[in-house]
Parts: structure tokens; sequence; C-alpha cells
């Protein structure tokens, strides 16, 4: 089922009660099936109507009286940005396809379908590539390698001429190895003259400390100045509650990463600081 089709479809009971209207939904977390209805009545109040009180979803949503405390699921994405993995960017969430196989309709230059296991879900989607897509590159690479050339073989020297009857045959003849010689055995080296200490050195002077090696919180920091530090934001990255995590224009700092993967929007800073977004 796509979900661009409730929203703004009537809410009924079985009897023909009119209850209101959709306005929008959430989904489950593996996103095949409804989690609650977002709808309004005729005084335009909200109510929620869990999925377990829908009965059908056709012309009209046919639902119990049923309500929710509050919103559970996932809300809709239709609207994100889909990038693929290395960063190019696809288009944006149309639709969702709900079911035992759920897919994302991605609408850009062209429309596309991918499956939600293929996709991570945040502020902004990344497409990953399909078992069967890596299987075919792969195959594709090993397509291109040239096959190892084989060694020329020795052409089979031509057989010798008989010797004559009673004459010794020399390739069964056995080949007296030679003595050992012994090693010529090298020459020692002088020993090298020991240089008395001059008298007024000081033999308790202290040696300097080793550097301490560095932590693997330093490293991670290192890796993360390479790839972000000092870059500009280009779009503004907020956390769940709706608070800046960074503003588009301002130059990442340390404590913008601290903050960023505290509120688990590294991933979606990096890629509104290293994609080219329209």
């Amino acid at each position: 089922m796509l979900i661009s089709s409730l929203p703004g479809k009537a809410v009924l009971t079985r009897s023909g009660e009119w209850l209101g209207y959709v306005v929008a939904l959430t989904l489950t977390r593996d996103m095949k099936k409804l989690s609650c209805l977002i709808c309004a009545d005729a005084e335009e109040e909200e109510f929620l109507l869990p999925a377990r009180a829908v009965l059908s979803a056709g012309d009209a949503v046919i639902a119990r009286r049923q309500r929710a405390e509050r919103a559970t699921g996932a809300p809709s994405p239709i609207g994100r940005q889909v990038f693929s993995h290395t960063g190019e960017e696809l288009g944006v969430i149309a639709d969702v396809d709900t079911g035992e196989d759920p897919a994302l309709i991605v609408r850009g230059e062209e429309e596309r379908r991918v499956a939600v296991l293929c996709a991570a879900m945040d502020q902004t989607v990344i497409v990953y590539p399909t078992p069967e897509e890596r299987r075919a590159a792969s195959g594709t690479r090993s397509k291109t390698r040239s096959a190892p050339k084989s060694k020329p073989q020795p052409a089979p020297k031509a057989a010798s001429e008989a010797a004559p009857e009673g004459a010794p045959n020399p390739k069964r003849m056995p080949v007296p190895s030679p003595l050992p010689q012994p090693l010529p055995q090298p020459a020692p080296f002088p020993a090298p003259p020991v240089q008395p200490a001059p008298p007024d050195a000081d033999r308790t002077a202290p040696q300097p400390a080793p550097s301490p090696a560095p932590s693997a919180e330093a490293n991670v920091w290192r890796i993360d100045r390479t790839n972000l530090l000092g870059r500009r934001v280009k779009r503004s990255v907020f956390d769940d509650a709706g608070k800046p995590v960074a503003l588009a224009g301002e130059r990442i700092t340390p404590e913008t990463l601290k903050r960023a993967r505290r509120h688990n929007r590294l991933l979606a800073l990096t890629v509104n600081t290293l994609t080219n977004l329209v």
C-alpha cells in the first residue's frame, strides 16, 4: 500500500458515521505496516487512531472508535533527501510502499524503487547497493582481469647419437663430489679504545622521558579532522528535539563534532557537508 493515498481520506465507522479525515500517519520501524493515523474531526481537533483500530483502507478508512494517547512508530519519511553511498544525490522520497518487502519510491531525474533494507534512515537517507548489484560488480571486475600468460616450454633436446657397443654411458657414470674446502676465517676486528669520561661530567643528569603514545581518542579526532574539521556546513543539521547541531555556513570545530556524535547526527553532518547539495 502506498502511504501517500491515505492523507485526506475520510474516516468512517462500520455504520457509516463520519469521524473525521486523515491528516498524517506514522509507520513501524521496519516500514511494513502502519503504526498510527493522525486524524482531525469536524472542529479540526486532532485525535490519534491506532493501527489496530483500522479495519480497512479503500475509498475511505473504516475504523473503530478506539483512540491512542500518543503517536507511536516513526514519522513518514516523505520529502527527505536521498543520497547514494558514494555521495551522489538521487532525489527525494516521494512515497513508501508498505508490505512484506517495503520499498522507498525515490523521485529525482528518474523514479526508482529502493528496498528499505538497503537504506539508512536519518534526516537524510543513504542508499547502499543490493547484494545482487555487489555480485554483478564483482563479476564485471573479474572478467576484465587478463588471464596469466603461460610460460613457453623449452623445446626437447635432440637425442644424442648412440654410443658404440661396450663404451661406458657418460650419463650413468657417477660424478665424484668435490672435497669440502675449509672456509676462510675473518680477521678479528680490533676492539675500539675506551674513551675516559671527562672528570666534570654529570653522570646523574636525568634522561628525557619518552613521548607518550597517542591515545585511541586522539586517533579518532585525527580522522574526523581529516574529513570534516574546518569545512563549512552546507545545510543545517538538527537533533530530535529540533535544536541545531550545526547551522548552514558555519565552520566545523571539535565542539561541533562532539555535539553531532552525542546526538547521533555525525552521518547527517557528513552528508550535509561533503556532498553537493542543491
